[in-house]
């Protein structure tokens, strides 16, 4: 019995190729089957107004292709030009990073791509928590 097994708690919801489900009362499994269904957990799902950095922007537009919003001849080219210019920003944190992702994205695991987002963001905001802290000190040139 192969597919994606999702555990789903009392009154969670999902996305399925486009469409809202929402589970019982009580928590279930369903297995998904089909090996191309498009699946989005929408407690995995941002809102836009939560889109504040740019792996958030890459991380939504990929939730977009999940949810069948946006189509991916239009919005690959653009996924992959925003993963280019992130790279260099975690190439010195972790060089495997971008190149997972875009792996990923190359076979068509939008949702694998998102699991692993959820890891860059944490990167991401633990480097823009450096750069306010260096921002915020600044020492005063002394001169003797």
């Amino acid at each position: 019995m192969s597919g994606l097994i999702l555990k789903l708690a009392p009154g969670e919801r999902v996305i399925i190729n486009g469409a809202m489900l929402e589970n019982g009362d009580k928590p279930s499994s369903l297995r998904v089957a089909d090996p191309n269904a498009r699946v989005l957990r929408c407690r995995d799902a941002l809102k836009p107004d939560e889109i504040d950095t740019p792996v958030k922007q890459i991380y939504y537009a990929i939730q977009l292709l999940i949810t069948g919003d946006l189509q991916e001849d239009n919005v690959l080219p653009a996924i992959t030009k925003e993963i280019d210019r992130v790279a260099d920003v975690f190439e010195t944190v972790d060089p495997t990073l971008m190149v997972q992702l875009r792996d990923m994205m190359r076979r068509g695991n939008h949702y694998s791509a998102l699991c692993h987002l959820r890891h860059v963001m944490d990167v991401e905001a633990e480097l823009l928590t450096h750069a306010r802290l260096r921002q915020q000190f600044v020492p005063e040139a002394k001169v003797a």
